[in-house]
């Protein structure tokens, strides 16, 4: 072992036990003291006294020399280790907290490191920084003299923004001079047009700018914009380019001096023909100028092209196209939804008994019956047709009073259950029980919806249309009869005009009609009886948000008894001489809206497809708005309610 050699394994032993020594010793501090030693020993002492993980890249190898005069702290002396890495090239790079990869320079850049956060002036980080007003490409030229050579820097463009990956003390150095560039350092001015239009004198600056290849900040980083109320353009840009720019716009409008009389406007959303009235009025108010004579103008609606034409001196049809272009804009439309749920549940019972007993044909015996105004079947009628018997050929003695009693059977309902007989001396008698329990419930939710254009009136109708009576003539004898009928609109009716408001609240005047045929007005008639519904109302309504219109809740319930004096309140048997009849009607209707403005084509879409899909969910999976819908139907719903027995029962 040559001399320079047992010096050198000396001295890392010698620093390696004074490092190993105990933590109250590292803290007071420690004498750092290296010649030539290997860095891979370095590393591992400086892994003991800090306690850091560190990844070794393999490419890191060689002698390194650390001096030090005074005892340093566990963070001066991972901080005097980042130092002599930096000095030997290479780096260390934080992954995770504690863990560090040591790597030569030229890697360390491509491995990143922490970003932003506050670490050590000698490891790699990586900073991203957006830039308000400079430009991104502009500030990236300008750092890269600062940054270390294995530093990277890169601009995005689309965001304004840099990523930096560098020594942490050089990024910081880059901050400050970003922070010098990105200032707002543009300026304003506005240039008054007297012949050329706002609006095309943009529109040539602009076209100027993608035929030069201008940046996103426009044409020489100069941004026009359109003022039409005073016919000027307003520029926003560093101070020689407004100024170039000013001098081009004057110079193009200089030389646009025009006598022209005629122009042509072809409208892009509005309707010339509603136009024309009021471009109409305001040419009669316009003139010459000051001291001069009426000036000629005249406004002409050309329909297959949807064009304005205007006469006018140069002036005259300036104003009139500011008019123009502040009525020619796409008009939002609404989406007007209804949603109607009715309930209803009808309970209706009826019990009661009939008793009959005749004499016999001579009269020996009373007559004697118990009939109920509200049972059915007819005992009498039944009574009757049997006492007619029949003719000799085997039809019925009297056909009119056989249809009665059959009627009378036909029209009960529920149970029916009694005997009849005759004795010996012709005597007839006979007994009818009626039992009947009817519920009917329904629950009908209707949703029906239309689009349509702000302050514009729109219906629609789902229903038929049914045929109503409206006059009838019979003539003498009952020659030349004819009738007159009206055929008349049933089912749901939508007649809806929004008006959208400021806030996005929405002005709805609202007719809601739902209607259906109940039936004929008695068996003997054909006229027929229908239901109606209507509301007719204007509310104010939130964007997207579910109002109701109205709805009525109803309760009705009716009870009947019939019953004989005195034997009918006798307890027990009293229910063999009355008949009693109760029903129950409990509705529940309400009316609901919900607006929906519509002002772009991506909203369109996104209300497209949510009723598209609709349609394709059909009888799978139901859909958000129909639950919405149908928790609205079950929220309303009416408990259900027993019949309550009468007294006696």
């Amino acid at each position: 072992m040559t001399l320079s050699n047992l010096v050198r394994w000396f001295t890392v032993v010698a620093v390696s036990l004074c490092l190993l020594a105990p933590a109250a010793k590292a803290q007071d501090g420690q004498t750092l003291n290296y010649r030539d030693a290997d860095i891979r020993a370095v590393i591992d002492d400086v892994s003991l006294v800090t306690g850091y993980t560190f990844i070794v890249d393999p490419a890191v190898t060689g002698m390194v020399t650390i001096t030090s005069q005074t005892p340093l702290s566990r963070d001066e002396l991972f901080t005097v280790f980042l130092s002599t890495l930096r000095v030997n090239g290479f780096t260390a790079v934080r992954t995770r907290p504690g863990t560090y990869q040591i790597l030569p320079d030229q890697e360390a850049a491509r491995a990143g490191g922490a970003v932003g956060g506050t670490t050590d002036g000698d490891q790699f980080v990586t900073a991203v920084i957006r830039l308000q007003h400079a430009s991104a490409r502009g500030a990236a030229t300008a750092i890269r003299a600062i940054t270390s050579p294995q530093g990277i820097v890169n601009s995005v463009d689309g965001s304004n923004i840099i990523v930096l990956v560098d020594y942490a003390a050089n990024v910081e150095r880059a901050r400050g001079v970003i922070a010098g560039l990105d200032r707002d350092t543009s300026i304003y001015e506005i240039v008054t047009l007297q012949n050329v239009s706002a609006t095309d004198m943009a529109q040539i600056i602009d076209g100027m700018g993608t035929r030069t290849g201008a940046d996103e900040d426009g044409l020489f980083g100069v941004t026009v914009v359109p003022v039409p109320s005073s016919n000027s353009i307003l520029i926003r840009g560093d101070r020689d380019a407004v100024t170039r720019m000013r001098e081009l716009a004057q110079q193009v409008d200089a030389v646009s001096v025009s006598t022209q009389d005629y122009r042509v406007v072809t409208l892009s959303h509005a309707d010339g023909a509603s136009l024309l009235p009021i471009l109409e009025g305001i040419s009669a108010q316009l003139s010459g100028g000051e001291g001069a004579p009426a000036a000629t103008v005249s406004v002409a609606f050309h329909s297959q092209t949807n064009s304005l034409i205007i006469n006018a001196p140069p002036d005259a049809q300036r104003q009139l196209e500011a008019v123009i272009r502040q009525l020619d804009v796409r008009r939002p439309q609404v989406l007007v939804e209804a949603i109607i749920v009715e309930i209803s549940d009808t309970s209706a019972r009826d019990l009661g008994v009939q008793f009959l007993l005749t004499g016999d044909t001579d009269g020996d015996a009373p007559f004697l019956m118990t009939r109920y105004r509200n049972s059915s079947p007819d005992l009498l009628a039944i009574g009757g047709a049997l006492t007619v018997g029949e003719n000799d050929d085997g039809t019925a003695a009297n056909p009119s009073l056989r249809d009665l009693a059959l009627a009378s059977l036909l029209n009960a309902g529920g149970i029916t259950a009694g005997f009849a007989g005759e004795d010996g001396n012709g005597n007839i008698f006979g007994m009818i029980l009626n039992a009947l329990r009817e519920d009917v419930n329904s629950n009908i939710l209707s949703t029906p919806s239309i689009l349509t254009l702000d302050n514009q009136e729109a219906s629609i109708l789902v229903g038929q249309q049914i045929p109503i009576t409206t006059g009838e003539v019979l003539g003498s004898a009952n020659t030349n009869p004819f009738r007159t009928i009206e055929r008349q609109d049933v089912g749901v009716q939508l007649e809806v005009r929004p008006l959208i408001n400021d806030g996005d609240t929405i002005q709805l005047f609202i007719r809601q009609e739902v209607s259906s045929v109940f039936g004929t007005v008695s068996s003997r008639s054909d006229e027929l009886i229908t239901n109606q519904r209507e509301i007719q109302t204007t509310v104010l309504a939130d964007n997207g948000e579910i109002i109701v219109l109205g709805g009525l809740i109803q309760r009705d319930e009716q009870e009947s008894v019939s019953a004989v004096p005195g034997l009918g309140s006798i307890p027990g048997i009293g229910r063999l001489f009355r008949s009693e009849g109760r029903s129950a009607n409990r509705t529940n209707l309400m009316v609901f809206i919900r607006p929906t403005i519509i002002r772009s084509a991506a909203d369109m879409r996104t209300t497209t497809g949510r009723s598209y899909g609709r349609v394709r969910t059909g009888a799978g999976a139901t859909p958000p708005d129909i639950a919405e819908l149908e928790a609205i139907a079950d929220m309303l719903a009416l408990p259900p309610r027993a019949m309550e027995p009468a007294a006696g029962q």
